[in-house]
C-alpha cells in the first residue's frame, strides 16, 4: 500500500514538472510545449492509474477468437512504414 503512494508521488511530481514546463514555454514559438503537454498527460494518467486501480473483471465463460491475420497485417504495415521512413532519410535527403 505504501508503494502505491510512493509511485503516485513520483508520477504526480513529474506531472507538476511537465505542466510547469508547459506554462514556462507557452509563449515560445517552438512546438516543445506540445511535447511537455503530452508528457504531462501521460504522467497524469499514470498517477491516476496507480491511485485508482481498476477492479479485475470476471473471466468470460467462453473463449474469443482473435484473427491472427489482423495482427499480422498491422505488424506488416508498421514494418513497411518504418522501412519507408528509413529509406526516405537515406536516399531522399538533400
Amino acid at each position: 500500500m505504501i508503494g502505491r503512494w510512493i509511485f503516485a508521488s513520483v508520477f504526480g511530481l513529474a506531472t507538476v514538472a511537465a505542466v510547469a514546463m508547459v506554462v514556462v514555454t507557452w509563449t515560445e514559438p517552438d512546438a516543445g510545449r506540445w511535447l511537455f503537454l503530452a508528457f504531462a498527460a501521460l504522467f497524469a494518467v499514470m498517477t491516476w492509474s496507480v491511485l485508482f486501480p481498476q477492479k479485475p473483471k470476471p473471466e468470460p465463460a467462453g473463449t474469443r477468437f482473435v484473427p491472427a491475420w489482423f495482427v499480422d497485417g498491422a505488424i506488416l504495415a508498421l514494418g513497411i512504414l518504418i522501412l519507408l521512413a528509413v529509406a526516405s532519410c537515406i536516399f531522399g535527403g538533400k
